[in-house]
């Protein structure tokens, strides 16, 4: 936080599969976001608790599967109509 600021540490821009060039590769929104922990992690951050939305709460594996591999707490929100 600078002057009551808050910044990204990280970002990247998110390109759906139909605007993308023909040498850029696909990733998804989860597999950018496992990635930025990642590489946060490798920066030497470290996370107490990683808050997530319902799209990623409702991901199935991949994001939350990143999240227990590196033993993350985490609080992600899911719709009432969601199925656990």
């Amino acid at each position: 936080m600078v002057d009551n600021i808050t910044l990204p540490l990280l970002f990247q821009v998110y390109k759906p599969k139909e605007r993308l060039k023909p040498d850029e590769v696909y990733r998804s929104k989860l597999e950018m976001v496992a990635q930025m922990i990642l590489d946060l992690q490798g920066m030497g951050f470290q996370f107490k608790l990683v808050l997530a939305d319902s799209l990623y709460g409702e991901s199935g594996c991949g994001f939350i599967d990143v999240l227990y591999q590196l033993k993350l707490e985490f609080v992600a929100a899911i719709r009432t109509n969601y199925a656990v």
